[in-house]
């Protein structure tokens, strides 16, 4: 069966999600494994750090506000249900994260940004929504949003149209591959709660795939790029990786950042067969040697859920 979807990864690493080989220790806890609700866990963190963190940040304050525009935003209140993770061990995810806490206030015309439906060309794999409940299962309803004006949450009813387009955007029709891009992106929003990073609140990481900055940039730059200077690649200060990362973090953008990375940041791994169809080990080598994150038995179980639901 052939797929068509988008979710995606920081400094989205030039590696990539997982931890059958060594790699950066996952920057959050998980809070539930029976509802998939992890915290992000990985931190992108394997693109050196050397190419993104030596240029000086934008000087001119109106260059910064000239990008963020409607599309800045406001994460919520943290939830009560999750832990708070220990601070990132990796030289890249350390350096990443500025000490200050004085982040620009963000806002989001969420309704303008929510993804609608496109026409679906022939042969392309299309999710069902019974198939999406029965993968993220507490996306189901009201998902796990505390509230209706909660933006950096969505349901699985939102997830589904965003991550068809991003699936038919980027041609992601293997089957495996749509089955990675979610479990990916599954587990590191929380099943769809986050859409930026909550613990410990690194500035300029988002998207459902939780990139780093480095690769909020790349990522924003190559969708949107009259609005992100170049100036802003290497960004240190919270507020500019803040409006960087406000720019992408519409549905159709931060459903589709997994599949923007998948073919474009490691195509090795496209169409190629590497990520197997039905196959955990092809999957926890896309994470630990593509994305560079951490593996566990939390990670392997929401790939087993998206596997089986894909399936049926």
């Amino acid at each position: 069966m052939k797929v068509s979807v988008v979710l995606g990864l920081s400094a989205l690493v030039q590696t990539g999600f997982a931890k059958c080989i060594p790699s950066p220790t996952p920057d959050y806890s998980v809070a539930s494994s029976s509802d998939y609700s992890a915290v992000p866990s990985s931190d992108y963190s394997a693109v050196p750090s050397s190419d993104y963190a030596t240029e000086p940040a934008p000087s001119s304050s109106d260059d910064v506000e000239s990008a963020s525009s409607s599309n800045e935003y406001t994460a919520p209140a943290l939830s009560s249900d999750y832990t708070t993770a220990p601070a990132p061990s990796s030289d890249y995810a350390t350096s990443s994260a500025p000490e200050t806490s004085d982040v620009a206030p963000e806002t989001s015309n969420t309704e303008a940004e929510t993804a609608e439906p496109t026409t679906t060309p022939s042969g392309v794999y299309q999710i069902t929504a019974a198939q999406l409940d029965a993968a993220v299962p507490a996306g189901k309803g009201g998902g796990k949003c505390k509230t209706a004006s909660d933006n950096d949450c969505a349901n699985n009813e939102r997830a589904l149209v965003a991550l068809n387009n991003a699936a038919q955007k980027y041609g992601v029709t293997e089957r495996g591959e749509v089955v990675a891009m979610i479990a990916l992106m599954a587990f590191e929003s929380g099943s769809w709660q986050y859409n930026v990073n909550q613990f410990p609140g690194r500035a300029g990481q988002g998207t459902k795939a939780m990139f780093m900055y480095p690769f909020i940039y790349k990522y924003a730059k190559s969708l949107y790029p009259d609005k992100v200077q170049d100036a802003w690649e290497s960004a240190t200060d919270d507020s500019t990786m803040n409006v960087v990362r406000a720019l992408v973090l519409g549905d159709d953008d931060s459903f589709g950042s997994a599949f923007w990375y998948l073919t474009t940041q490691a195509p090795e791994y496209h169409n190629t067969g590497k990520l197997k169809d039905g196959d955990v080990a092809s999957f926890q080598e896309y994470c630990t040697s593509a994305v560079g994150a951490g593996w566990d038995d939390d990670r392997q179980a929401v790939w087993e859920a998206v596997n089986s639901a894909l399936s049926a």
